[in-house]
């Protein structure tokens, strides 16, 4: 089975913009695409949008907030 092709749009972005995007991007290991789908993905309300590995990062980030509220018990 054939996956279908996501539409594309065109976004224009001050340059200061772009350049935190790209080093956001760099820096946590993501493409563009993923950074901006995630970020449209929570301010819109639609988890399920939400790339994988951000959706692991997230559950991460939970797992070790849990952790560290068991310990201090």
């Amino acid at each position: 089975m054939l996956a279908m092709a996501k539409p594309q749009i065109v976004v224009r972005l001050a340059p200061e913009l772009l350049e935190k995007l790209n080093n956001y991007a760099q820096q946590i290991g993501a493409s563009k695409t993923d950074v901006v789908v995630g970020a449209l993905s929570k301010y819109l309300g639609c988890a399920e949008g939400l790339p994988l590995n951000q959706k692991m990062a997230e559950l991460e980030s939970r797992i070790a907030t849990v952790e560290a509220l068991v310990k201090v018990r």
